[in-house]
């Protein structure tokens, strides 16, 4: 029956052409059909339960800036230096300053701690709470460039991240293109196949013309492919001769009932 619906679906057909066509489907062989052997029934072992997904990375954002002012006296505190320490470095501080300057460092020394004995505040106080200071400010530092290392790292992972996806983006572009390019082959070739026969039924010289212009066209993009020119059509042959018969001759050979 394959060929029977073959021919049926190629040229159509009505009741006469179906009568022919039962009575060739018994001179054709008859069709094997090859039915598969039915499988053996096996119980299906059950599926092993998915591993779970590992957690999705959290989501890539933008560092928020932070202010390049610094409350040293908040670092401070926060790192353990209390304001009676703070205050007796900047009793140092503004004492170092008012000196003259071009007093030897002896007497520089001198004058500080007679000046610090005078008010009763020891020396090494000062100097306890200097050191707090100092690794105080210094461990700050530490942390401002741990964490300004971490945005660094984190940018470059998600820069990486982006550039493979943009390689991946133009990969999938240049492939969308070169496929297109193939269909785009293959749709030209199928119309130089059907042009030709709209080619060879033309009849006006404007059709003919249109055709050579396409075939041209057709040839410009596919270097290497001949055009097709369909030779004229005997138009002589349904041109009249003087010594052809006439219409009504013809009737009068035949023969009406």
């Amino acid at each position: 029956m394959g060929i029977m619906n073959f021919l049926k679906g190629l040229f159509g057909g009505n009741k006469q052409q179906d009568e022919e066509l039962e009575e060739m489907q018994h001179v054709l062989p008859p069709s094997r059909s090859h039915s598969p052997a039915p499988a053996p029934s096996l119980a299906p072992a059950p599926a092993p339960a998915p591993a779970p997904a590992p957690p999705a990375p959290p989501a890539f954002r933008i560092a928020p800036r932070t202010p390049t002012t610094v409350d040293f006296p908040a670092v401070l505190r926060r790192a353990g230096v209390d304001a009676e320490q703070q205050q007796r470095v900047k009793k140092a501080q503004d004492l170092l300053r008012s000196l003259p300057a071009d007093a030897p460092a002896i007497v520089k020394r001198q004058i500080v701690e007679a000046a610090f004995t005078a008010f009763d505040v020891p020396t090494q106080k000062i100097i306890d709470a200097a050191t707090l200071e100092v690794e105080a400010l210094e461990a700050f530092i530490a942390a401002g460039g741990a964490a300004t290392q971490k945005i660094l790292n984190d940018g470059t992972d998600r820069i990486a991240e982006l550039e493979a996806e943009i390689a991946e983006i133009r990969a999938s572009m240049a492939t969308s293109v070169a496929d297109q390019q193939v269909r785009d082959g293959a749709t030209e070739a199928q119309i130089s196949g059907v042009k030709p026969i709209l080619a060879f039924f033309a009849q006006t010289p404007s059709e003919q013309a249109f055709f050579a212009q396409s075939n041209a066209e057709l040839q410009q993009s596919h270097a290497g492919v001949p055009p097709f020119f369909p030779p004229p059509p005997d138009v002589g042959f349904f041109e009249r001769s003087p010594s052809s018969s006439s219409g009504l001759d013809i009737l009068d050979d035949v023969e009406i009932d």
